[in-house]
């Protein structure tokens, strides 16, 4: 059964989408590089608490950045593939300039909202009351959410080399600065990496406009993007409080260990996050392919050529997963050395818990793509809305640091299993 397996694996995965992955897989390789170097740079020119701090921010930053792009990251390159696997390039740039007002939209909802509750939100996003702090974490939060939409955009348009090389570009800048910064601290850190990836953005944006972008000979008329708009908003909004979930779901644990236990604390536990969100770095890699190609393949009528490479997928995830843990539950010292200093060798005991993770995780990865391929419906906004829930109701409920990180495994077990159960349905709706 398993040599049947891997014959059709090898059968399916000579096309273009194997080109597509390869492309992915190297430039993920490189983002997670760069996210190693810059994990041992900071921990190596910071103390524990100062790490502690950046980490809050860049998550919390993060989970702001999704926000502002509106659910657009999961909407253009759903809806670009679809209208070019139509025959339909012209809706797809309507659609593209309608999901750039969508996200000016709710970035100007959001820049309302940070100003209002100022007081309020200082102290939650930056971890304590500094003004110059919150308003570059709130531009960063900008950058990140234009760098996020270029990839996607790039994605839609089915040049995957173009998306895999400005992402990795970015990530490499970010390292390199933190080592150069002279007198490092979160202020300067954050105004450089907003300056950076800014600069970034815009030169690839000007490279594809002068390129042609999608060539249309015709204008766009305004009606067609005022209905794309309409489009963009019923299939994104919904989803906006899915990445907000999605992303809260390393910023929140943070954030409370912040306000309950220590800094110190929060430094331990980022360091098992992050060795689980690096490990998970390569199965998330292939949703990057999955939502346009199955897109795709539903506009073509294919969508049973995508079901049945999703199953293979989905023996190879659990098998790699299974072994990835293994291999860190015996590495583990060797690893926070190897990405952080040994000052951070106390996190040992949390991350030997945490990266259980990985394999519930990984499944979640695998279908979430694909589920918002094939269906409206959020599906996927319920599912890590619940599990979200289900986590803040976890940590109020224990009060060690290590209980704090079985509830994150067991969150991660429900969310990969309600993925499971919804794929299941979904795709027999097609």
């Amino acid at each position: 059964m398993i040599a049947d397996i891997i014959k059709t694996a090898k059968q399916r995965l000579r096309s273009k989408m194997a080109g597509d992955v390869i492309w992915t897989f190297a430039a993920q390789m490189v983002v997670l590089l760069s996210a190693f170097a810059l994990n041992k740079v900071l921990s190596s020119r910071v103390d524990v608490d100062t790490f502690g701090e950046y980490n809050i921010i860049k998550r919390s930053a993060t989970v702001i950045s999704f926000i502002m792009l509106a659910g657009t990251g999961i909407a253009v390159p759903r809806y670009m593939a679809l209208y070019i696997g139509d025959g339909k390039p012209r809706r797809a740039k309507s659609f593209v300039i309608a999901a750039i007002l969508l996200m000016l939209t709710a970035i100007v909802v959001v820049s309302v909202a940070a100003l209002i509750l100022k007081e309020q939100l200082t102290d939650l996003i930056v971890g304590r009351d500094d003004t110059l702090l919150y308003v570059t974490a709130l531009m960063y939060s900008l950058t990140l959410a234009a760098s996020t939409f270029l990839f996607v955009y790039f994605r839609g348009k089915n040049d995957f080399k173009l998306s895999g090389i400005s992402n990795a570009l970015i990530q490499i800048l970010l390292p390199v600065s933190a080592l150069i910064i002279p007198g490092i601290n979160t202020l300067n850190l954050f105004v450089w990496w907003t300056i950076i990836t800014a600069v970034s953005v815009l030169l690839f944006a000007i490279f594809e406009i002068k390129k042609g972008g999608i060539v249309v000979n015709e204008k766009c008329e305004k009606s067609e993007i005022i209905q794309e708009y309409k489009t963009a908003a019923k299939y994104s909004v919904p989803r906006l409080w899915g990445d907000f979930f999605l992303f809260a779901f390393q910023a929140f644990p943070l954030i409370f260990i912040s306000k309950y236990y220590d800094l110190a604390s929060v430094s331990y536990y980022s360091v098992g996050i992050t060795i689980v969100t690096l490990a998970t770095a390569f199965y998330s890699f292939l949703g990057m392919v999955l939502l346009p190609y199955v897109s795709e393949c539903l506009a073509r009528g294919m969508i049973k050529d995508a079901v049945h490479k999703i199953n293979v997928f989905t023996f190879i995830y659990i098998a790699s997963a299974v072994a990835v843990i293994g291999l860190f539950y015996v590495v583990t010292e060797y690893l926070i050395t190897l990405l952080f200093t040994s000052e951070y060798l106390p996190a040992e005991g949390i991350t030997q818990i945490m990266i259980l993770a990985i394999l519930p995780q990984s499944i979640y990865l695998l279908y979430r793509n694909p589920i918002d391929a094939v269906s409206v419906f959020p599906f996927n906004t319920l599912n890590v809305g619940i599990s979200f829930g289900a986590l803040v109701g976890a940590f109020y409920c224990v009060h060690t640091i290590e209980s704090l990180a079985w509830a994150y495994v067991g969150v991660s077990v429900l969310q990969g299993l309600l993925s499971f159960i919804v794929w299941k349905i979904v795709k027999k709706r097609v």
